[in-house]
């Protein structure tokens, strides 16, 4: 890679929270081993079993991690945007996908093979804490909704969830909003 896309990258990759740990030298390295992908809207970037291993990180645009029933209907289980990252449990436990990711929105990633994010975080013991820490969350949140499937019905599983969604308006204090909006087929 050049040096000056290799330096475009390293200056992407210091908008993703989890590598924000990482000295300069540390993410240019990193860099150099990534690759830059664009990717419109609607397009698979994962399908559910395949082998591939490689990390993602969202520079630009929105993405649903989902999976499909039986029937066809897809199941979100979260929208990823700018900053986000996944592919990280393909990446760490060397099995197939778990779940399709989809792009909302046009986005730009930046994509690592599973051997430089390994290699990273077993250097780097701020970022595997940042790992462990938003892992964690992701159960506990998965933990909530296995609760909340359980123990509510369909309504009140729907209005949680809205709940959890929305997020305070910028532009209107008091306000809330969830964006990207929900279609009948994500209900």
């Amino acid at each position: 890679m050049s040096n000056s896309k290799a330096r475009f990258l390293s200056d992407k990759l210091k908008t993703i929270p989890l590598l924000s740990c990482l000295s300069d030298i540390s993410r240019d390295n990193f860099a150099d081993k990534c690759r830059w992908v664009e990717y419109g809207p609607n397009n698979n970037v994962i399908e559910r079993g395949m082998n591939d291993t490689n990390v993602y990180f969202i520079i630009t645009g929105t993405v649903h991690v989902l999976n499909y029933s039986e029937t066809g209907r897809a199941i979100t289980y979260a929208t990823l945007r700018e900053g986000d990252m996944f592919g990280e449990l393909a990446a760490i436990d060397g099995l197939p996908r778990s779940a399709w990711v989809c792009t909302i929105t046009p986005c730009q990633m930046a994509t690592a093979p599973s051997s430089a994010f390994l290699k990273l975080l077993s250097g780097n013991s701020k970022m595997s804490l940042a790992l462990l820490r938003r892992m964690s969350s992701n159960i506990r949140l998965l933990d909530d909704r296995l609760k909340d499937l359980t123990l509510l019905g369909a309504e009140q599983r729907a209005c949680t969830e809205l709940l959890r969604m929305a997020k305070p308006d910028q532009e209107d204090p008091g306000g809330y909003v969830i964006s990207p909006m929900l279609t009948h087929a994500n209900f």
